[in-house]
């Protein structure tokens, strides 16, 4: 009798016990599929408003070395608005535009709200268009790579003109950790940097 009382306590015990531990098995297993999925996703590891703050300062420094006499005066008309990041957008991109043609730059964000993607549409053929989109895309790769800021202008435009040549493919070259590419899109010529694979 006594060990009939052992077997039932027993039995009642695991009863209860087993779908406990299988359900925190469970969770287990969704935290590390949810943490898997946060670490798969490889962002630029700056936020908008930090990455926003270092190109108003770099742009500065783009202007200097290409010997550009207005440097001083033509900086601030490339200054973003770190109030209008999210203007009229999704709260998980970022999109705002600079300069005299309205350069656009577009990103998308991590979960983490750091940048994941950002990227400098060409949208108008003009010259100052052009000049401007270079310039973008310019302080964008300082900003973001550890390239060497003296080859750097001339790897951006390799790379564009390649895209240019090769409509509906996608160019891309490695600058460290980060992945550069231009591609001709709907809208135009997108310029994007983003973390490596």
């Amino acid at each position: 009798m006594k060990n009939n009382i052992i077997h039932r306590s027993t039995t009642v015990l695991l009863t209860l016990v087993l779908p406990l531990a299988l359900l925190s098995a469970c969770d287990r297993s969704v935290d590390e599929k949810l943490s898997a999925q946060a670490g798969a996703e490889k962002s630029l590891e700056i936020s908008p408003t930090l990455f926003a703050t270092k190109f108003n300062r770099s742009v500065r420094d783009v202007l200097e070395d290409r010997k550009d006499e207005n440097a001083a005066r033509m900086a601030p008309l490339y200054a973003i608005d770190v109030t209008q990041l999210h203007k009229g957008g999704e709260k998980h991109s970022f999109q705002t535009q600079v300069g005299p043609a309205q350069t656009s730059l577009i990103g998308s964000l991590a979960k983490d709200g750091d940048l994941k993607t950002i990227g400098v549409l060409l949208a108008s053929r003009t010259e100052g268009a052009r000049d401007e989109f270079f310039l973008c895309a310019e302080t964008a790769a300082r900003i973001l790579t550890d390239g060497d800021k003296a080859t750097l202008p001339d790897q951006i435009k390799r790379l564009v003109n390649n895209a240019i040549n090769n409509p509906g493919q996608r160019m891309t070259i490695a600058i460290g950790q980060r992945l550069l590419s231009a591609e001709i899109i709907k809208q135009g010529l997108m310029f994007e940097i983003e973390q490596s694979k």
